[in-house]
């Protein structure tokens, strides 16, 4: 048991650092080839944040444990909003300003919907899959032409200019954080599944949980530097974003993978949870146009509860 922890925790490391490695230098080699600044924020970013998820959720369908492909997504989503969310806006409640901020909500809370609708016969099956990667190409289509939109035409694209020895590096980082993110993945999948079942509770239970918590990290550190920098509007669209991977990307490649057994828990607790607090984030806010405090309080409060509630159901 402690030896499963230990693997647990270095697993939980290799997915935090390589996820940083391999996010900087995704970014490096976009601006070195010429991509524009807002194709790197619309897709590269948040796909990269997004992707210890993906990797974790991916690997668990091929190995078979559908359960946490479904648990880690959907823990990710309630985990993004009611801990990440909550916690930076208790600290400094945000202004909603934009209309790109609803358009991704409502999408968010749209898609949600379809996800659970498709869940709802018990399993989200290879046809299933193709309608959510083919909402994931509408969602990024869309995002780009919006942001594009939305920056000036006269901004000029400049490249990086990088020394050949640096390409080799960020070539080597890139690498390196992409291996550690699929070796990490495996560690706390395998070994996740043995802490489970030392402790007595369902691989879901952790994948809602302790899993979700840790491949939310990345969003964590995206929403702490925007709130330390001043920017904590940057930190909602990314949560926001990564919410909505989770649904059509996640869920949609793990399915494709493997048909993903959809659990009664599942659709009696963990979907109506996270659409409780997608509507907790998003009624107020187009209301007030403003992310409040107390809000925040209570999407966290939710969030302890859910928690606390599925340990002492099992425990």
């Amino acid at each position: 048991m402690l030896y499963a922890i230990l693997l647990f925790f270095i697993g939980l490391l290799l997915i935090i650092k390589g996820g940083d490695w391999f996010t900087d230098s995704a970014i490096s080699l976009a601006r070195a080839s010429g991509l524009p600044e807002v194709l790197i924020g619309a897709t590269i970013v948040s796909f990269a944040t997004t992707l210890p998820e993906a990797i974790v959720s991916i690997t668990a369908a091929q190995d078979g444990f559908t359960t946490m492909s479904v648990g880690n997504a959907v823990g990710s989503i309630i985990c993004n909003i009611g801990l990440i969310l909550a916690f930076v806006s208790i600290i400094k409640p945000s202004k909603i300003n934009s209309n790109f901020f609803k358009l991704k909500s409502i999408l968010m809370i749209s898609y949600f919907i379809i996800m659970a609708y498709l869940a709802f016969d018990g399993t989200v099956s290879k046809s299933d899959s193709l309608i959510l990667i083919a909402m994931l190409i509408i969602y990024v289509v869309c995002d780009f032409f919006i942001l594009k939109n939305r920056t000036s035409k006269k901004t000029v694209n400049e490249k990086l200019h990088l020394e050949p020895k640096t390409k080799l590096k960020i070539g080597v980082l890139f690498a390196v954080g992409a291996i550690s993110i699929f070796a990490g993945a495996e560690l706390l999948i395998h070994s996740g599944i043995v802490i489970a079942k030392g402790i007595g509770v369902p691989e879901s239970v952790i994948a809602l949980s302790i899993i979700a918590v840790g491949t939310s990290l990345p969003e964590f550190a995206t929403a702490i530097t925007a709130l330390k920098k001043g920017h904590s509007n940057i930190s909602i669209g990314n949560i926001i974003g990564a919410n909505i991977l989770n649904i059509t990307m996640v869920t949609g490649i793990s399915a494709f993978i493997a048909p993903l057994k959809i659990l009664r828990q599942n659709i009696l607790l963990d979907f109506p949870i996270a659409l409780l607090i997608m509507l907790t984030l998003v009624i107020p806010s187009f209301i007030k146009k403003k992310i409040y405090r107390a809000q925040s309080i209570i999407l966290l409060v939710i969030y302890i509860g859910y928690v606390v509630f599925l340990y002492s159901v099992y425990l």
